[in-house]
């Protein structure tokens, strides 16, 4: 099939749906933390995991799962299997995320459900993705990354189901929840941040020609260095530290031969994000809630939040003005989105969780970040 500009367009209603599911739940998230900021020091608490799944799997998941509808058929130049299917997957994925925060919070009876709903939507999403990359005409490592986050979409519930049952039937081991923890963190949103940021910081910053050699290297390390750690093994540590340094190249290397000089929001909040990926890696060995609270509100929570600033106000402005452009007056593409409140809310953002392992009060920091944020990006869709 040639793959065209037109048969790769997706409606804006299926990653937009996905983007804005997620700040609802980022949203909720933001306001249960300022009020209950000592259920994340603990990662057993009823609370903390409630609301681990709504920032973790509700927000970062959720607009993961939006771009990748977006942008796989870019990276693989080849249109989506059936486009069409995301809609359940958002459904399934969305209910399931909303069932278990609340069984984790307060109905420990949700808890399957929502877990079986969720792990059911992103099996679909997976099987969708497959069958898109058995059509990819070429291959490159920016796809290997996003295969290898697929990947990890279902391996990371598939190890919470284990751990859930080894409860219920009698052979629990609290120290596998670390597996857990460790396909979700840095499988899915390690691999996904620093492989889709390869493509994305290279479009926004408009470099060109700078080999894939660096990111290959880096998915080595990465994985190897996650099941390192998944088996106690101290060199794991050390291959997820040389994985970082890959990708503070890679991001050099891009920076460096790009031919748009003034960094935009969104390449500054990548490269915020990767300072705090920095300190979750130097804190792991000696302060884990430290290193986990910097991986998850910082490295996520601000590379997440500033990609949505570059992608949504595109993907509006595509779907509402292109055709129109040249033939009426249209808003420009830097118009869409009010930077100012986006700063705001990345500096704030970065402040509270920066704060947050050790004052409680930054977590009103933090949730102060969220209003702006969506405040900048509710702009974007009334534009």
């Amino acid at each position: 099939m040639i793959v065209t500009a037109q048969n790769r367009t997706i409606p804006l209603s299926l990653p937009a749906g996905f983007f804005f599911l997620g700040e609802a739940f980022f949203l909720a998230f933001a306001l249960l933390f300022a009020l209950h900021p000592e259920a994340l020091a603990s990662p057993r608490h009823p609370l903390g995991l409630a609301l681990a799944h709504l920032f973790l799997l509700g927000f970062g998941v959720g607009v993961l799962l939006g771009a990748m509808h977006q942008l796989v058929p870019v990276v693989l130049e080849a249109p989506l299997y059936r486009q069409e299917l995301g809609y359940p997957v958002m459904l399934l994925w969305a209910s399931g995320v909303g069932l278990l925060a609340l069984g984790f919070a307060q109905a420990p009876a949700l808890v399957p459900w929502g877990g079986a709903l969720a792990l059911a939507a992103l099996f679909l999403f997976a099987l969708h993705m497959l069958l898109t990359f058995l059509k990819a005409p070429r291959w490159n490592r920016v796809a290997t990354s996003l295969a290898w986050v697929v990947f990890y979409l279902v391996l990371t519930p598939l190890l919470g189901l284990f751990q859930a049952l080894s409860q219920r039937y009698g052979f629990y081991d609290p120290e596998r929840l670390t597996w857990h923890l460790l396909a979700g963190l840095g499988g899915i949103f390690l691999l996904s941040i620093v492989g889709v940021g390869y493509k994305l910081v290279s479009m926004f910053t408009l470099t060109h020609g700078v080999d894939e050699s660096a990111l290959g290297l880096f998915l080595w390390a990465a994985n190897l260095g996650l099941l390192g750690l998944a088996f106690g093994e101290g060199l794991g540590y050390l291959l997820l530290l040389l994985a970082y340094g890959l990708a503070l190249y890679d991001a050099y290397r891009i920076l460096k031969n790009r031919m748009k000089r003034v960094l935009d929001i969104g390449v500054r909040h990548y490269l915020a994000g990767l300072f705090f990926l920095g300190l979750a890696l130097l804190a792991l060995p000696f302060h884990p809630v430290a290193a986990a609270l910097w991986f998850a509100l910082g490295f996520v929570g601000l590379v997440v939040t500033g990609m949505l600033y570059k992608i949504l106000p595109f993907l509006v402005w595509t779907h509402r003005y292109a055709k129109r452009a040249g033939k009426e007056k249209v808003p420009l593409l830097k118009e869409m989105l009010p930077e100012g409140a986006g700063y705001l809310a990345g500096g704030l953002l970065a402040f509270g969780a920066l704060l947050s392992p050790w004052f409680p009060w930054a977590a009103w920091a933090y949730t102060l970040g969220a209003l702006p944020h969506l405040y900048a990006l509710w702009e974007v869709m009334r534009r």
